[in-house]
């Protein structure tokens, strides 16, 4: 009993601060163990709420409006998941109107699904970061743009031209941008389906961008972002686009390299390279990317033939002081027939190139994470044109989750035979329980604790 007194005498905003470790749901028991802990709950700051499987004192959208209506204080930080949320777009509305009154809302993240849900979305004076999911947004007819923000996350929304570059030129502190379109429309609703529409980054202090190539004919440009470090471009191509579609995504990707020529970290999914392959790809990309120095390659493998080789080539050959090559790659999904697609060529024509500087000289690592590493299979044409072609490589990493000891000793044999133009490179399998096993040419095979 000594020890409850203790803590009830703990001034106020201790007590709150205790509060904000708990779920919500234990936050609000706690207002039965004494009436000094019975509204402290209506002072907590950060909310995070999930609809869809709502539990607790949270079972409803009114149990929701209740809950923001008798807070006290202002809200922080407020997230809401509502994908199989009824009447979307009263709601998600009366929601932001709440918080809107409250004032001091820094952090707001709402994930709809289903229907999509039109909202006026609220012009938060310190808002800094904004994440958005699956949402058709209307800026206000007054709206001076976001002067704290600094994280914007949209993916998946609906938008006009008109608002999405005002939400960008409005945010003049923005580090982080991340992008993709369900539809980005014009004034001219007509027009927009036959002209791309235009996103136009102006932000000095920008250094994370991703952007995502799509069915929405959208090019963006960058007119100044010095401070840009890190790009991921990816491409939601559609497994039944045709190859005018494939095409147009492609050439609006080469068309954005020479904007992110700059970065010293690029990633790319292998859509991106898939639609790169539609479209006459020369020799360079007629863009160097001479900071770069660590290149990703994210997502399935269920697309590999001579052109897709091709534009790895282009790529590799652009990036003249390239270190770091990093590969996630995971099986396709179970309906896509993929198999007629793949293009493997015989080990014997993986040959030394010249004209890969970064390969002759800076390439020092390589890693490999794949889901199991009968996904390597389709691997194995870029580790062995890898292999044979970078000249001071020190290790090629290959993490792998779940397989089989046949599949491993099977695969172990294969890169243990393969070329290396490195006589110090080292192949090393990191299971997912942390066991390592490292191959080299005419090494016996070890087994090692990783």
């Amino acid at each position: 009993m000594a020890g409850a007194d203790r803590i009830s005498a703990l001034p106020e905003e201790t007590k709150v601060f205790i509060l904000s470790l708990l779920s919500f749901t234990d936050a609000v028991r706690t207002s039965v163990l004494s009436r000094s802990w019975r509204h402290l709950w209506t002072f907590l700051q950060h909310f995070n709420f999930d609809l869809d499987f709502g539990e607790g004192p949270v079972c409803s959208t009114e149990d929701l409006g209740r809950i923001l209506s008798s807070l006290r204080g202002p809200i922080c930080h407020f997230s809401l998941q509502c994908f199989l949320l009824a009447h979307q777009s009263s709601c998600v509305q009366h929601f932001l109107d709440l918080l809107f009154q409250k004032d001091g809302l820094g952090n707001l993240c709402v994930h709809c699904g289903g229907t999509v849900p039109q909202v006026l979305l609220p012009s938060f004076r310190l808002l800094k970061d904004l994440d958005l999911q699956w949402i058709d947004i209307i800026l206000p007819d007054d709206f001076a743009g976001f002067d704290q923000l600094t994280s914007l996350k949209l993916h998946s929304v609906c938008i006009s031209q008109t608002d999405m570059q005002s939400l960008i030129d409005g945010s003049k502190k923005l580090m982080s941008i991340e992008l993709s379109f369900e539809r980005l429309f014009t004034s001219q609703e007509d027009a927009a389906g036959e002209q791309p529409c235009s996103v136009i980054i102006n932000c000095p202090l920008l250094k994370y961008l991703r952007f995502d190539f799509g069915e929405v004919k959208v090019e963006p440009q960058i007119i100044s972002a010095p401070c840009l470090e890190n790009v991921y471009v990816s491409a939601s191509a559609d497994y039944d686009f045709t190859r005018e579609e494939f095409a147009r995504v492609g050439a609006a990707a080469l068309k954005f390299m020479p904007d992110i020529a700059h970065v010293w970290h690029l990633s790319l999914n292998f859509e991106v390279l898939m639609c790169l392959s539609k479209v006459d790809v020369p020799r360079t990309l007629r863009v160097h990317f001479r900071q770069l120095q660590c290149l990703k390659l994210i997502g399935p493998m269920y697309y590999v033939d001579e052109r897709m080789f091709q534009v790895l080539h282009c790529l590799i050959r652009s990036m003249p002081f390239l270190e770091n090559l990093e590969l996630q790659c995971h099986e396709p999904p179970e309906y896509v027939d993929y198999a007629h697609n793949l293009h493997r060529r015989p080990l014997n024509e993986y040959k030394k190139e010249d004209g890969y500087l970064c390969l002759d000289q800076t390439v020092r690592r390589v890693a490999i994470s794949v889901e199991n590493l009968r996904v390597l299979k389709d691997l194995m044409w870029m580790i062995n044109f890898i292999l044979l072609n970078a000249n001071f490589l020190e290790v090629m990493k290959i993490t792998y989750y779940n397989d089989e000891s046949k599949v491993e000793s099977r695969m172990l044999k294969e890169l243990c035979a393969v070329e290396k133009a490195s006589t110090d490179a080292r192949v090393v399998f990191v299971n997912m329980d942390d066991v390592s096993v490292m191959a080299n040419e005419g090494d016996e095979v070890e087994s090692a604790n990783g």
